[in-house]
C-alpha cells in the first residue's frame, strides 16, 4: 500500500550495535579532553584508549563479567575515589575527574542498557564542561563539535530503538557484528536529504553560536563556576624558590611552548630578549640557590584581584607599545618580564599577586591552571633594577638580604680557593685603579671562557682531593659546563671579590612566527644568568657569562627590525599550527568588549561597503535598461522581446504541468506529490473552502487511484483558495 514505507529499516540488533559503537566512541572522545585540563589521570586515559578498540572488536566480552564483579564494581570505584580525596584533600576537582574516568571505563567494558548510555552522555558532558573552563586549546573546538555530534546521534539511536522495542532490552545476537556490513546497511537505510538537512541545521547552530559569542557581553566562566580554583597548577619549569644545578637544563629538553608574545610594533623586538622571572640571592651550598626570607619579604604581601599595576618607568606620551604575553598553564607562578615597565594590565585579575618594584618581579599565588594573559606597556630595555639607597651600606635599598654570603664554603676550605681565583681576576681587571663591577664582570667572564667550554652534559666527578662543593669543583676541573654552571660560578666569584651578586633564572630569546606575527618562547629557551651590583651607578648590571652570549645582554651591534625577525623566523609546519593557537588566544580567549567593538565596526563597514556597491550596481543596470528601452524599436527588437515573453510563459507552464510529468519519470506519482504540496499550503488556512478541499486532497495523496476525483479541478480549487 502507498502508506507503507518502501525504505529498508535497521532491525533491533543493528540499532543496538550502532548504540554500542556510538557509546564507545563518546566515552573515548570524552576521556581525551583530559590533556586540556592539566590533571594527572593518564593511567585511566590509557586504559580507556586501549579498551575502546578491544570492545569494538569483541563486543561479546561485555557480557562475560561475572555477577560478583558487577556487585563489587561501584564499591571499589568509590573506595578508590575516597582514597584519592584522602591523599590530596586540597584538590577536589582532579579527584572528581579521575572518578568520572573510572565510571566511563566501567560503562565502556560492560553491556549497556538505555540508562547506561545516558550516563555515558552525562559523564562525558561533565568532562567537556571542565575542559571548557580550564582549557584554552584550539583543539577543544574540534573536541566539543565531535562530542556534540556523537551525543546527538547516540540520543537519536536511543529514540529509534525505544520506538521499535518497548522492552528496551538488548536483542539476542547483537554481539555478532560486522562493522563494514553495518556501515553498508546504515548507508542503505539513511534518508540522505534528511541527513543533509540535519547536518545543515547543526552547521547553522554552530554559526549562530559563533555570532552570539561575538556580540554578547563577556563573562568569565571559570570564575562563575569556581572550577579553576579547584585545580592546583603544577610548576613544570622548576623555577621555584629553590633552584639546584640541572633544574634549568632539564627544562631545556622540553620543546613545549612556555609563552607567546604579541607586540604592537614589531620593530621594537630586541635582538636577544631576556625574560626575567626569579632572583635567587642565598647560596646554600651543594650548587643550590634559593630565594632568601629577606628577599621574599621584599616581594610584599599578596594583593587580590588587581587589574593593573604601575611600574618604575614613566608612562609614555601617546599610544604606548603593547606587549601581550600569553602564559601557558603550569609554566611557573613567576611571570616573565623582559624589561622595566610603566604598567602591567591583566586580562583576568589574578586571585593573588605579589609584586616588587625593586626586584622587578611578579608572582602569582600558584602556577596558573589555564592560559594566563597580561599586557605590558612602556617597556624600557635600557633600564636596570635599582632601589632607593636608604642608608650607607645598603645594596639597592635591600638591607634585609645578603648578596655577598658564602657561608656554606667556609667549613670545607673551599672559600680560600674561590677567594684566590677572585683576587686573580680582580688584579687582571683593575690595571692601576681598583676594579669596579663592570671591569670585574668582563674579567671574570673572560677567565671563565678560557678555562671552560660550553656543553649541555657536564662531567664533574668528585675526586679524593677535589672540593666538595660542585661549583667550586667544576671551577677547579676545567670541565665544560652549561649556563647554570657559568652563572653560578660568576656569582660566587663576584661575592668572593667583594661585589654583591645574585643568580637570575628565566628565558632567553625566542623564535618569530611569521604566520601569526608573534614571538614564541619555548621551555627549551630556559636560561640562567647573573646580576652584579654597581655601587657607582647604584643599579644591578645583567651579566651573561655563558660562552657565545653578549656579556651584558644588550645585543649591541646585532640585527634589528625586519632583518632580525627574518633571522629568527620559524617557517616550519609547527609554526603554522601554532599560529592557529595564537589566533585562538587573540580572538577567543582574550576576546573582550574592545574586540567586540572592533569586530562590530569592521562588520558595519563591510555591510555599508556592500550596500554602496549594490546600489551602484542597481543604478548602473537601471541606466542600461532605460537606454535599451529608449532606443528605436525595429522588427529584430520586437522579435527578441516576444521570445523573452514566450520563454517566461513556457517556464510557468512547465512549473504547473511539465514539472509533474518530470516527477513521474523519476518514479514518484506526480498527482500524489502535488496533492501533498497543496495540503501543506492549506494547513494554516481556516476558510470553509480550504477545509472542504482537505478531504479530496487527502484522497488524492493517500487513497487508491480508483477513488480519485478529477485532479485538475481539485488543484484549481486549491489554487483559488490559497489566493483568496
Amino acid at each position: 500500500m502507498w502508506t507503507e514505507s518502501k525504505r529498508p529499516r535497521l532491525n533491533l540488533a543493528e540499532l543496538h550495535q550502532l548504540r554500542w559503537l556510538l557509546g564507545t566512541m563518546l566515552a573515548a572522545l570524552s576521556a581525551w579532553t583530559l590533556p586540556g585540563m592539566g590533571i594527572d589521570a593518564w593511567f585511566w586515559l590509557a586504559l580507556i584508549t586501549a579498551a575502546a578498540p578491544v570492545m569494538l572488536w569483541r563486543p561479546e566480552w561485555s557480557g562475560r563479567l561475572p555477577a560478583w564483579a558487577h556487585r563489587l564494581a561501584f564499591p571499589v570505584i568509590l573506595s578508590l575515589a575516597a582514597v584519592d580525596c584522602r591523599m590530596d584533600p586540597g584538590r577536589v576537582l582532579p579527584a572528581l575527574v579521575r572518578l568520572t574516568l573510572m565510571l566511563l571505563l566501567y560503562r565502556m567494558v560492560t553491556a549497556r542498557q538505555r540508562r547506561d548510555d545516558l550516563q555515558v552522555v552525562v559523564l562525558g558532558m561533565f568532562l567537556v564542561v571542565v575542559t571548557g573552563v580550564l582549557s584554552v586549546s584550539v583543539i577543544f573546538v574540534l573536541q566539543i563539535l565531535a562530542f556534540t555530534a556523537c551525543a546527538l546521534l547516540l540520543l537519536l539511536t536511543l529514540t529509534l530503538g525505544d520506538a521499535a522495542d518497548a522492552a528496551r532490552e538488548p536483542p539476542a545476537g547483537w554481539t555478532q557484528v560486522r562493522w563494514l556490513a553495518l556501515a553498508r546497511r546504515v548507508h542503505a537505510v539513511a534518508n540522505w536529504p534528511v541527513v543533509m538537512l540535519g547536518g545543515g541545521l547543526f552547521a547553522g547552530l554552530v554559526a549562530v553560536s559563533s555570532v552570539v559569542f561575538i556580540f554578547l557581553p563577556r563573562f568569565e566562566l571559570g570564575s562563575s563556576l569556581f572550577l579553576s580554583r579547584l585545580v592546583e597548577g603544577k610548576d613544570k619549569t622548576g623555577f621555584s624558590e629553590t633552584v639546584s644545578l640541572g633544574a634549568v637544563t632539564d627544562i631545556q629538553d622540553d620543546p613545549g611552548i612556555a609563552f607567546t608574545v604579541d607586540v604592537s610594533d614589531r620593530e621594537q623586538v630586541p635582538a636577544t630578549p631576556y625574560w626575567r622571572m626569579l632572583v635567587l640571592d642565598e647560596y646554600r651550598g651543594a650548587g643550590e640557590f634559593r630565594l632568601s626570607s629577606g628577599l621574599d619579604r621584599v616581594l610584599g604581601p599578596s594583593l587580590e584581584k588587581i587589574a593593573n599595576l604601575h611600574g618604575t618607568v614613566a608612562r609614555p606620551t601617546g599610544s604606548p607599545i603593547r606587549w601581550t604575553i600569553y602564559f601557558e598553564p603550569g609554566t611557573s607562578k613567576y611571570l616573565p618580564l623582559p624589561a622595566a615597565y610603566a604598567q602591567v594590565i591583566f586580562a583576568e585579575p589574578p586571585e593573588k599577586l605579589r609584586n616588587s618594584r625593586e626586584l622587578e618581579l611578579l608572582s602569582l599565588g600558584k602556577p596558573p591552571a589555564k592560559m594566563f594573559a597580561y599586557r605590558l606597556e612602556g617597556l624600557d630595555f635600557a633600564a636596570r633594577p635599582a632601589g632607593p639607597a636608604e642608608r650607607e651600606g645598603d645594596v639597592a635599598g635591600l638591607s634585609a638580604t645578603d648578596f655577598t654570603g658564602l657561608k656554606p664554603l667556609d667549613k670545607n676550605g673551599e672559600l680560600e680557593l674561590l677567594t684566590g681565583w677572585a683576587h686573580e681576576i680582580a688584579v687582571r681587571a683593575s690595571d692601576i685603579a681598583p676594579a669596579d663591577a663592570e671591569k670585574f664582570a668582563r674579567g671574570a667572564s673572560g677567565w671563565l671562557g678560557l678555562k671552560h667550554a660550553y656543553a649541555m652534559q657536564v662531567n664533574n666527578p668528585p675526586g679524593e682531593d677535589a672540593p666538595r662543593d660542585p661549583i667550586v669543583r667544576w671551577l677547579a676541573s676545567g670541565q665544560p659546563g652549561h649556563c647554570e654552571y657559568f652563572a653560578s660560578a660568576f656569582v660566587l666569584l663576584a661575592r668572593a671579590a667583594g661585589f654583591p651578586a645574585r643568580l637570575v633564572v628565566g628565558f632567553k630569546g625566542g623564535r618569530w612566527n611569521p604566520h601569526s606575527e608573534s614571538l614564541t618562547v619555548r621551555n627549551s629557551d630556559a636560561h640562567a644568568w647573573a646580576e652584579i651590583y654597581d655601587a657607582g651607578k647604584k643599579l644591578w648590571l645583567r651579566v651573561d657569562p655563558t660562552p657565545g652570549a653578549s656579556l651584558f645582554g644588550d645585543g649591541a651591534g646585532a640585527l634589528k627590525g625586519e632583518a632580525l625577525l627574518k633571522s629568527i623566523s620559524d617557517t616550519g609546519f609547527s609554526a603554522r599550527f601554532e599560529s592557529l593557537r595564537v589566533f585562538w588566544y587573540r580572538r577567543i580567549v582574550s576576546f573582550d568588549q574592545q574586540s567586540q567593538a572592533q569586530i562590530a565596526m569592521v562588520v558595519q563597514q563591510m555591510i555599508e561597503g556592500w550596500g554602496r556597491e549594490a546600489k551602484a550596481w542597481l543604478r548602473g543596470e537601471r541606466e542600461l535598461a532605460l537606454r535599451w528601452l529608449r532606443r528605436p524599436w525595429d522588427w529584430r527588437r520586437f522579435a527578441w522581446g516576444a521570445a523573452g515573453v514566450a520563454l517566461v510563459l513556457v517556464a510557468l507552464r512547465w512549473w504547473r504541468v511539465g514539472r509533474l510529468a518530470w516527477l513521474g519519470r523519476r518514479g514518484a506519482d506526480p498527482i500524489r506529490r502535488e496533492a501533498g504540496r497543496w495540503l501543506v499550503r492549506l494547513t494554516a488556512r481556516d476558510a470553509v473552502e480550504a477545509t472542504a478541499l482537505r478531504e479530496p486532497l487527502e484522497r488524492l495523496r493517500y487513497g487508491a487511484a480508483s477513488t480519485w476525483p478529477n485532479p485538475a479541478e481539485i488543484f484549481r480549487a486549491a489554487r483559488r483558495a490559497v489566493r483568496d
